[in-house]
């Protein structure tokens, strides 16, 4: 999230929205955000708004939980590769002059251990050049991937901070090089190019926990990076992915889905309508190969055309777990202006794996999780927390119910202990408090939890912690 400082006169008017819907949107997307208004330029403040569809409150609404997210999370203390610095990169890079060609490599300061973990399990991917309209392509080899093998392998936490990485160094180092290159007055260049190819795609790769995984990062780039999407080609779609496409779709923003482009085995004088042929690789229909770097164009582990990249054993491997899946099931009785159900998966800190999502007074939200095999296996207590955030106006007096708790398709207190109901926060102090359940989680599989508050709205933050052996991951900022 970009910060401009004061002087804004320069960054209101470099891209001009002229439209008067624009125009009148923009004015009052400043006026909700008040004194704060000057840290975004008009082009950021768009993006939420259409996405959106032009909803104000909903746009403000987004907005804000995007900050706190990024704050909760850390985001902007991330180790970004850029042009002033040696940091590693994540995947393939080619063609630019911010960083140059390179490919993910251990031992890098910056580069965690499961980000070059997974790369055993992925298809191959790679920021590859630019299209005619001066966006940066991204492309992945997703039918290569050993959706089984990754899901086994890799937590959905582990696969959201390795997303999370690779947004923030395009948003933040590829798109303003862009800008720079390419960008006109007029011509606003914010967005990205996104290839799938789904050569070698299979029935093996309809693998639910994978599935899950993806949802996660559908719904995490829907919330928190709205409108950063320019096209979505998927080339050699087989007929499997139909099937999986009917699923992924219920997931998407409309918005989203205008965006998609599938396509065939026919694909190459599509993609170069878009792209120059000297900036597509080889096997998409261009000419590019990229021979210079090991791995050519897009490299990939699975593919074979790079050597498996060496990785030391992570040092929490035993200690801390995190859930293989958490995110918001569904809310009852919603509307965009009585609930901002903006839930966007976090990053683990400390062992703690945390959402959060604004929620009015009445309105029933539900959870679901799922317990992995190996948390299972060390026998652990899992700790669910709720904590209010706000000072003492926002959150006095405020109960939570659990409506229900479920195993699987039944209520079963046989398989786990849990309370109906929390405890009232109001000696809740000025910078917030909360309250917190354990219960034993005898048995992997998915859990259900469907909660409200009873009375006020309030900024509510959930985590989900593994013990193990005695030792539980806490947050710095727990109560």
């Amino acid at each position: 999230m970009s910060s401009q400082g004061s002087d804004t006169s320069s960054v209101h008017s470099k891209h001009p929205y002229t439209e008067p819907k624009q125009v009148e949107a923009l004015a009052a997307f400043r006026t909700l955000l008040g004194a704060d208004n000057e840290k975004y330029d008009d082009g950021e403040l768009m993006r939420f708004i259409v996405a959106r569809s032009y909803d104000l409150p909903g746009a403000h609404a987004q907005l804000l939980a995007s900050l706190e997210w990024r704050k909760t999370n850390n985001v902007d203390d991330l180790p970004i590769p850029g042009p002033h610095n040696s940091n590693g990169v994540m995947y393939g890079v080619r063609g630019w002059h911010s960083v140059p060609d390179a490919n993910i490599e251990a031992g890098h300061p910056n580069v965690p251990e499961h980000a070059v973990r997974l790369q055993k399990y992925m298809g191959g991917s790679s920021l590859h050049k630019w299209d005619k309209a001066g966006r940066p392509i991204y492309i992945e080899r997703m039918g290569q991937h050993n959706v089984k093998g990754l899901a086994k392998n890799v937590t959905t936490a582990e696969l959201v901070d390795y997303h999370i990485r690779c947004t923030e160094f395009v948003h933040n180092t590829i798109l303003p090089e862009c800008e720079e290159r390419f960008g006109t007055d007029d011509k606003v260049i914010d967005k990205e190019t996104v290839i799938f190819d789904c050569t070698g795609m299979g029935f093996h790769q309809l693998h639910m926990d994978g599935l899950n995984m993806l949802r996660s990062l559908t719904d995490m780039d829907q919330k928190a990076y709205p409108e950063r999407l320019g096209k979505l080609f998927i080339v050699n779609s087989p007929y499997v992915f139909v099937k999986v496409y009917s699923m992924i779709k219920k997931w998407l923003d409309p918005g989203v889905i205008e965006k998609i482009h599938i396509l065939g085995k026919d694909f190459k004088s599509v993609l170069l309508d878009h792209i120059d042929s000297e900036n597509l690789p080889e096997f998409l229909g261009g000419e590019c190969t990229c021979s210079h770097m090991p791995g050519g164009c897009v490299p990939s582990v699975v593919m074979n055309n790079i050597k498996p990249v060496e990785t030391a054993p992570p040092t929490n491997a035993n200690l801390l777990a995190v859930p293989t899946y958490l995110r918001p099931r569904s809310s009852s009785s919603a509307s965009a202006t009585s609930i901002m159900d903006y839930v966007m998966p976090g990053r683990p800190k400390d062992g703690i794996y945390q959402m959060f999502s604004t929620m009015a007074h009445g309105k029933a939200c539900e959870y679901e999780f799922v317990v992995a095999d190996e948390d299972v296996e060390a026998q652990p207590e899992v700790l669910i927390k709720f904590r209010v955030k706000g000072v003492r106006a926002a959150c006095e007096g405020l109960n939570f119910t659990v409506v229900r708790f479920e195993f699987g398709e039944k209520a079963d207190s046989g398989t786990v202990v849990v309370p109906t109901k929390f405890y009232s926060l109001s000696e809740c102090p000025e910078t917030g408090s909360g309250v917190e359940v354990t219960f034993h989680a005898k048995e992997a599989g998915l859990y259900v939890m469907s909660w409200k508050p009873e009375n006020q709205r309030g900024l509510v933050q959930m985590e989900y912690g593994v013990k193990v052996d005695g030792i539980l991951g806490e947050s710095s900022d727990s109560p």
